[in-house]
């Protein structure tokens, strides 16, 4: 099977049309194909993404595994070639192979039906090898090429395995040094931290030095000389020795190739790349997520689940759990559901018991309690929070994210799980099952969503569960998880508190500074009251359970702080933070108002709108939600007014968010006489 790595490098470039001379370059850093990628041929399941570096490249690399006789192939995307009458193409391999069999390897390439072989060689022995070959098929020059590395087999002694890596196609010129990706996360947690880059050398001659810079928007530039060697057709990762530190804000972040060999290289164009990186105000906590896939049909489950129920206990409150119970082996679990088939696909999984923790493939076994605490000490860069509550066979569920970054086109999953099952016990001995998935929402494919950093984002869903497998409905647990659909990668998870009173979060937090005091101030939460605040200076808790809504600090002058208030109500339930800092760009805002009006109230069938000063509200987006988060209508008001005669009478909230996701909120009675 495929397996899936959470790796904290970026997403890699690996198969590019650029202007440069490198057509390909994929070391597989990523632990899955890129897009376009494919395996064909005899037994193409036998494949799998490993964490070894028999090849030698770095850990992740393909590894195949056969012991029949046929023809497989690793195949690319397709390229441009036009006008290109030949290519170097080089990888990495290694053969674990039995005494007397024999592998034809080779590379062909097609841009029709048909593969056209450019080379090939057989090996009688295994070990390591490096293939640098010229491919001049009949397919260069055509604008749509695709490249593949195949493997014949035609001795049945079984050679077992073979593992393939850093995989390149690129026009050699006599110096050229290409700049191949941005080692930088595309959010960092923390206003601190490391640049790199990788760098790819197409040309005929070895590099012994290289200087490059790196800019972020207009700040200072930093430029270093890596006296580094660089043979030709190899390449490097590089970090720069001064790190990033910089005030928590969106950036284009630029890295530039100057010279190499002390000299300018032949080709310019591929020394240039930018990526857009967001600085968290502020480091949050993270739960790690652990998905588990199994069947009450399948004989090895209880092992694992074992395994999983120990851990638990040994971690209690520290983790996200959500289990999905599949339709095989026959005659499969029960409690299967479509969007337990979708995570199935999406990552891969056709073995069961198997695990991912933040997407990490920690397969049969139970993570090690030092990996577990790795995942959990990494600093997230958003916080989830929220509650839920059952009345009958409904259950209501009102999630926030709050982002201490931004991130776009991600997606949000929302998971209703059953703590404890039984009713799904069928063959493999296990009588009981926890974290059991009933319903995701809105969907498996979770909501896609940009997170603004500072601006909470709210999800409210209401679904009949007696359409689902629930036993009990007095025994739910609400998962919620952001994860980026392209590499897997998870970066927060959380379950909600069970609670009718939705937990809301303080409102309007400004922070100001004057010489040495910092003065946060806020106000209390629109639709609940809370027991008091617990303050945050930067990391550093300052204030539990505080009475007030404003808190004086010391400070120094010129430096960055942020303030966290967190609103506490009874029972150990807390709402997210609201965060500001005194970075102008980290200012919280508000309708640009000192005022929301809502009239007449008690309201009966047109409610009137209004702000003071007055500001247009022709595009704001409004909401009706009742005093337990409910929502009941959306839409953008026509003339300042709304329809409210089909509510039921009771106390409403109306919020008012505009485009730049500013909110505000008015209270407001529905009678209808």
């Amino acid at each position: 099977m495929k397996k899936y790595l959470l790796t904290l490098s970026v997403l890699c470039l690996a198969l590019m049309a650029r202007s440069g001379n490198v057509f390909i370059f994929e070391q597989f850093d990523n632990s899955y194909l890129p897009a376009g990628w494919s395996v064909v041929g005899s037994q193409a399941d036998y494949w799998q993404l490993t964490e070894t570096s028999h090849a030698g490249g770095s850990p992740y690399e393909v590894e195949f595994y056969c012991n029949v006789n046929g023809t497989w192939r690793l195949t690319t995307d397709g390229v441009d070639l036009t006008g290109v009458e030949s290519v170097n193409f080089s990888f990495k391999h290694y053969y674990d192979m039995a005494m007397g069999a024999s592998l034809t390897v080779g590379i062909a390439t097609k841009s029709g039906n048909e593969w056209h072989s450019g080379w090939s060689q057989t090996y009688n022995s295994g070990g390591q090898y490096q293939v640098n070959a010229t491919i001049a098929t009949e397919d260069m020059g055509k604008p749509n090429v695709r490249f593949c590395i195949y493997f014949t087999n035609s001795n049945d002694m079984n050679f077992s395995y073979i593992y393939v890596d850093d995989i390149s196609a690129f026009i050699e010129q006599d110096l050229d040094l290409d700049l191949q990706e941005i080692n930088v996360e595309e959010v960092q947690a923390n206003r601190v931290f490391d640049v790199g880059m990788r760098l790819f050398n197409t040309g005929n001659y070895d590099v012994t030095s290289v200087e490059c810079s790196y800019q972020f928007d207009d700040n200072q530039v930093v430029t270093q000389t890596f006296n580094e060697s660089i043979p030709s057709g190899t390449f490097k990762n590089l970090t720069f020795d001064v790190p990033a530190n910089i005030i928590p804000d969106d950036y284009s972040l630029t890295i530039n190739i100057n010279k190499v060999n002390g000299v300018v290289d032949d080709n310019t164009t591929n020394n240039t790349m930018t990526k857009k990186v967001s600085v968290a105000c502020i480091p949050a906590s993270r739960k790690p997520l652990f998905e588990h896939f199994s069947a009450s049909s399948c004989g090895t489950c209880p092992v694992l689940s074992e395994a999983m129920d120990a851990f638990c206990n040994n971690n209690p409150g520290t983790f996200t759990y959500v289990k999905y119970m599949m339709n095989w082996p026959p005659p499969g679990d029960p409690y299967y559901t479509q969007e337990g088939n979708i995570r199935k696909t999406y990552y891969d999984v056709n073995q069961i018991p198997w695990l991912f923790m933040d997407s990490y493939d920690c397969g049969v076994n139970a993570p090690s309690q030092a990996l577990f605490n790795e995942h959990l000490n990494e600093s997230a860069t958003m916080e989830i929070g929220g509650s839920f509550y059952t009345d009958g066979s409904m259950i209501h569920i009102n999630a926030e994210i709050m982002p201490y970054a931004s991130l776009d086109d991600v997606r949000v999953y929302v998971s209703v799980n059953e703590k404890i099952t039984h009713n799904n016990a069928t063959t493999n001995g296990e009588t009981s099952f926890h974290h059991v998935m009933m319903k995701m929402l809105p969907g498996g494919q979770g909501a896609t969503m940009s997170l603004k950093a500072g601006h909470l984002e709210r999800l409210t869903f209401d679904y009949d569960m007696s359409s689902t497998h629930v036993e009990e409905m007095d025994d739910l647990e609400v998962a919620v998880w952001i994860q980026r659909h392209e590499t897997k990668r998870v970066y927060n998870s959380g379950f909600l508190f069970e609670t009718e009173n939705h937990p809301y979060h303080p409102e309007n937090l400004t922070v100001e500074k004057t010489g040495n005091t910092i003065q946060a101030s806020w106000e209390a939460p629109s639709l609940v009251t809370p027991t008091g605040y617990n303050i945050w200076l930067n990391e550093d808790l300052i204030a539990e359970n505080f009475n007030g809504t404003n808190y004086n600090f010391n400070g120094t002058d010129g430096d960055y702080y942020c303030v966290q208030v967190q609103a506490v109500y009874p029972n150990n339930i807390v709402s997210v933070k609201a965060v500001a800092t005194t970075n102008e760009y980290w200012t919280t805002g508000e309708l640009d108002c000192e005022m929301l009006s809502v009239y007449p109230n008690p309201a009966d069938g047109v409610l009137h709108v209004e702000t003071f000063p007055e500001t247009s509200l022709a595009t704001c987006q409004m909401s009706i939600m009742n005093i337990h988060g409910k929502l009941f209508k959306t839409c953008v008001l026509n003339n300042n007014q709304i329809y409210v005669g089909d509510l039921p009478n009771g106390v409403y909230f109306i919020e008012i968010k505009e485009n730049n996701d500013a909110r505000k909120i008015a209270r407001v009675i529905i009678n209808h006489k």
